[in-house]
């Protein structure tokens, strides 16, 4: 954080607030991790934004708690429990710039899909939710982990499997992603990720993420619902790219 120029903290600070202010009045925050990644290592990003995850999904849990299905989040936790040390394990193993050329590819095939599913129809598909849940929690927790995003889409998948009406379900993923944040800031904390670098952008990233919070709460998402996916899926592309050729 200390090496960063005027203009990439003024960029820092508007990715945070933008991101979290879509996020609470979209509820897409996916973009977060692969832009700052273009300033910043995932060394430092990863446990930041794992930080920030557990505040964000408190926020959201003060009111909704005793609308969280403990059935079906007790059932996917194991699961997303092995995921984490997966994602521990090559968290540590890889160095930053390997990492940060996984989640260039990451993000670039995730962006296509979005595109697709944005543009076209794509089939249908609903296997059985307990035959899904080992799959999405571990590849939710091994995601989350090794790269430091949003892993709330393969919840969401989860759960959108289960029927949920639309008050359970947004509780039941806060909760699982207050749970994943647990398991990843524990996990970095063993591992001796918080160094100073990675407090400093916590304390940097954490006001600015309740000005992001405060205003998605105020504003209410104006643009087509189509055409505000598709312009997401373009971002995560284009940034994917420059995150491959670091």
């Amino acid at each position: 954080m200390e090496s960063l120029s005027a203009g990439e903290l003024l960029f820092f600070a508007v990715i945070i607030v933008l991101s979290y202010a879509i996020r609470g009045s979209a509820g897409f925050g996916g973009a977060t991790v692969p832009l700052l990644a273009l300033i910043l290592s995932l060394k430092i990003l990863a446990p930041m934004v794992s930080f920030l995850g557990i505040v964000s999904a408190l926020f959201i849990l003060r009111h909704d708690w005793r609308h969280v299905v403990w059935r079906d989040l007790l059932r996917v936790m194991p699961w997303v429990a092995i995921g984490v040390a997966a994602g521990l394990y090559f968290f540590k193993v890889l160095d930053a710039a390997t990492l940060t050329r996984a989640l260039g590819a990451f993000v670039i095939a995730y962006g296509a899909w979005s595109l697709w599913t944005a543009f076209g129809r794509p089939p249908e598909i609903r296997p059985p939710a307990h035959l899904v849940t080992p799959v999405l929690g571990t590849i939710g927790g091994f995601v989350g982990t090794i790269f430091g995003t949003n892993a709330g889409k393969f919840f969401a998948i989860y759960l959108d499997l289960l029927n949920y009406a639309k008050t359970e379900f947004r509780a039941t993923v806060a909760a699982t992603l207050l749970g994943l944040g647990i398991l990843r800031v524990s996990g970095y904390a063993a591992l001796g990720v918080f160094d100073r670098d990675a407090l400093i952008a916590c304390a940097a990233a954490l006001p600015l993420m309740l000005i992001g919070a405060f205003l998605g709460n105020h504003i209410h998402a104006r643009l087509d619902q189509v055409m505000f996916r598709r312009l997401i899926a373009i971002i995560l592309l284009l940034s994917g790219v420059p995150l491959v050729m670091r």
